[in-house]
């Protein structure tokens, strides 16, 4: 059994046992060009698994959990017969912005993974999953944190005047605008 096997039929075990598993902790336990392929075994696997019974609040928090719609919404997007800039245009006429094509940009990078999933906001979340309907309640939530390494984090390198030199150079990066506060301003954003 390989190791993406392993952690998938892990994953299975865990749901069985009627845990909500951490479907990013899971997809973290594998190689960086395997996560892909994990995602959607796991979301396969989701297609068919049996639905625990969960309460509101669970319901809730699925609901909310951004890490399996970024694995699930190309899938989504496509069997509602969205491309990404008709998804994009829907997006912006829900908050009555104007810029698809930024919006396109980051719908795009959402899917290839080049978004954290943790930057979009709940109200992002909200309008996606009025636009593509109740499919984006996932099957599979995080309920508890990845267990962390024991020794904790490598530290950071010391710092050198160098980069202080630098960053007294370089401008401010400009603030968020609300389309950017949707796709990178976290939760609250």
């Amino acid at each position: 059994m390989n190791a993406l096997d392993q952690v998938l039929g892990e994953f299975i075990d865990a749901w069985n046992a009627g845990r909500r598993p951490d479907v990013d902790g899971y997809l973290q336990r594998v190689p960086a060009a395997e996560r892909d392929e994990l995602a959607a075994r796991i979301g396969t696997w989701l297609e068919l698994a049996p639905t625990p019974e969960y309460g509101d609040a669970a319901r809730a928090a699925i609901a909310r959990e951004p890490v399996l719609l970024a694995a699930r919404l190309p899938a989504l997007r496509a069997r509602s017969g969205l491309s990404v800039a008709d998804l994009a245009r829907r997006v912006v006429a829900a908050f009555g912005l104007k810029d698809e094509a930024r919006a396109a940009r980051h719908l795009t990078d959402l899917e290839r993974g080049a978004l954290a999933p943790q930057r979009l906001s709940n109200r992002l979340l909200d309008a996606l999953r009025a636009i593509l309907g109740d499919d984006l309640h996932p099957r599979a939530v995080a309920a508890a944190p990845a267990p962390a390494a024991a020794a904790g984090p490598p530290a950071p390198p010391p710092p050198s005047a160098a980069p202080a030199r630098l960053a007294l150079r370089t401008a401010a990066p400009e603030p968020l605008d609300e389309l950017d506060r949707l796709f990178l301003g976290g939760p609250d954003g």
